[in-house]
């Protein structure tokens, strides 16, 4: 599953790294040429036009399973550190925070990302979807995991649960294959691929009959 990577400069509505490094080497090298601070400051103030650099803490909306959810945050700040610590949203869980097991996942704008390397800053105005949104009855997926025994300790299921909801919203009627290609991002230690991939497919059907 693919999902936005900072580490690759793919956060959400947000300059790469490597672009802003682009931006300030011009206005350096245009300071070495001219030789004149006024140009350089020029130059520096053109390179940083467009994305503001935000410092301190500022004011956020999120919109979190339907309702605005107002909070306070530092620009570094991760959605899930948002979610978890600003606004008791514990569903989805820090394992790894590196963007690397899936445990974090929540759906953003219909796609799954990894919120413990997604700024909040950057979901302003994105609908935010998280386990606590779910339907829990027999129609929904965490039912159908429930019945597939697809978890273990635990750690990993609320992520694949909303990776599943996150396929299945775009593609109700998936192959074992595609269940496969769309759960890729996530990770089990306790290796219950078996029930995970199974529930996906049972969830697929009763989402049809509801």
């Amino acid at each position: 599953m693919r999902k936005h990577d900072p580490k690759n400069g793919d956060e959400p509505g947000g300059p790469s790294r490597r672009d802003f490094l682009r931006g300030s080497g011009l206005a350096a090298a245009s300071a070495v040429l001219t030789g004149t601070a006024a140009t350089a400051l020029d130059e520096a103030k053109a390179a940083e036009e467009g994305p503001k650099v935000l410092s301190g803490e500022v004011e956020i909306t999120l919109k979190i399973n339907g309702e605005d959810r107002k909070t306070t945050v530092e620009p570094r700040s991760t959605l899930l550190d948002t979610l978890r610590n600003r606004l008791d949203v514990t569903g989805p869980k820090r394992v790894c925070d590196r963007a690397s097991c899936g445990a974090c996942t929540v759906i953003a704008d219909g796609d799954p990302v990894y919120s413990c390397t997604t700024l909040a800053v950057t979901c302003e105005g994105k609908k935010i979807e998280t386990l606590e949104g779910f339907d829990t009855g027999e129609h929904g997926v965490p039912h159908a995991f429930h019945q597939n025994d697809a978890l273990m300790c635990g750690y990993c299921t609320p992520g694949f649960v909303t990776a599943c909801k996150a396929l299945l919203d775009k593609n109700p009627n998936p192959t074992l294959d595609e269940v496969r290609r769309g759960l890729d991002g996530n990770i089990c230690r306790c290796g219950t691929y078996v029930g995970v991939l199974q529930a996906a497919l049972d969830a697929a059907k009763a989402m049809k009959g509801a």
